[in-house]
């Protein structure tokens, strides 16, 4: 394509008038000129407060991301504590659960040596009515009677002992 260029044809009353106005016109180009530079300079002074704010907001978003991926770490780490913690914790109350029931059935055990020997007592008491001599053996028997007794609430108070012991784990445990 072929371009037209118009051009304005002078005469010379308008090149005098022309050479006039050029130092008018050169000096309303300069004053532009410096206004358009000064402005340029403000320009580049915010670019460059600008620049500085951005390498600072850089910085700081570094900072902020380091410091959370240690957070991040922390919490991972406090959470496996509790994990960990919280193991350690239902197997030792299943340890004295299970010792519980094992204080249970010895309690139980011992309640039925003693229901037998009571009944044996009975039994010897009544085949020894007239007997004198099988008297030391009742007296053996009750005192070992009285011992088994005696067991028995030792190891009864031990059973309240660890089942206070287990409640306040299971407590723990919930908290």
């Amino acid at each position: 394509m072929e371009k037209t260029v118009k051009l304005r044809a002078y005469t010379d009353a308008g090149i005098a008038a022309e050479a006039q106005n050029k130092p008018a016109e050169d000096r309303s180009k300069s004053q532009e000129y410096a206004k358009l530079n000064s402005l340029l300079e403000e320009e580049r002074s915010k670019s460059l407060e600008n620049l500085k704010t951005i390498v600072q907001l850089r910085e700081s978003l570094k900072q902020e991301q380091a410091r959370a991926v240690e957070a991040g770490r922390k919490a991972a780490e406090l959470e496996a504590k509790l994990r960990e913690h919280a193991l350690l914790e239902a197997n030792e109350l299943a340890r004295k659960n299970a010792q519980i029931e094992e204080e249970k059935k010895k309690t139980l055990e011992h309640q039925k040596t003693i229901d037998q020997l009571r009944e044996m007592l009975k039994q010897e008491q009544a085949k020894s009515a007239g007997a004198t001599d099988k008297t030391a053996e009742l007296e053996a028997m009750s005192k070992e009677l009285a011992m088994l007794e005696a067991k028995v609430k030792d190891m009864s108070g031990v059973l309240n002992k660890i089942a206070s012991i287990a409640e306040a784990g299971k407590l723990l445990g919930n908290a």
